[in-house]
């Protein structure tokens, strides 16, 4: 056993890193307390050993409940003219027509859904490049590194 221990690194969930000092507590024990305002996983290293704890709840509200269903977003969907619907209903998959809509307070009908279009970008123009002008270049690339080594081997 050590006397001494190294600094140790924790670095948050978010990334940002911090420096701790360990203190002894009893022979063979080194604590340090911190004060912390993120949940999530903490890692804790002195470069060779690597400790992670958990800051939260052992079971999030996100995961209390993982069966796939519609009923939760059905309600913010229909208040807002869309709809919540399964792509797949257990004979096969169904995918919606997308279709672009302007102006209309209904987005969804019995076999589609709209997007609402909010003219948020504009395009300037559009440039065409034939597909094999790379494939074109390429060749003359090798035909005259060919002809350069044909006439240097002279």
């Amino acid at each position: 056993m050590s006397d001494t221990v190294n600094e140790v690194t924790l670095t948050a969930p978010s990334g940002k890193t911090r420096r701790l000092t360990l203190s002894p507590a009893e022979p063979g024990v080194w604590r340090s307390t911190v004060e912390v305002n993120e949940l999530g996983l903490w890692r804790a290293t002195d470069g060779t050993l690597n400790a992670l704890a958990n800051v939260g709840p052992p079971n999030p509200r996100e995961f209390t409940e993982v069966t796939s269903t519609t009923e939760v977003l059905a309600p913010l969907a229909h208040a807002t003219g869309g709809d919540a619907v399964r792509v797949e209903a257990g004979s096969g998959i169904h995918v919606p027509r997308i279709l672009a809509v302007r102006s209309s307070d209904t987005f969804r009908g019995d076999d589609w859904l709209g997007l609402r279009i909010r003219e948020a970008s504009v395009v300037r123009g559009i440039g065409v490049l034939p597909i094999f002008a790379g494939l074109i270049g390429l060749l003359l690339l090798i035909g005259s590194l060919a002809i350069t080594w044909l006439r240097e081997g002279r």
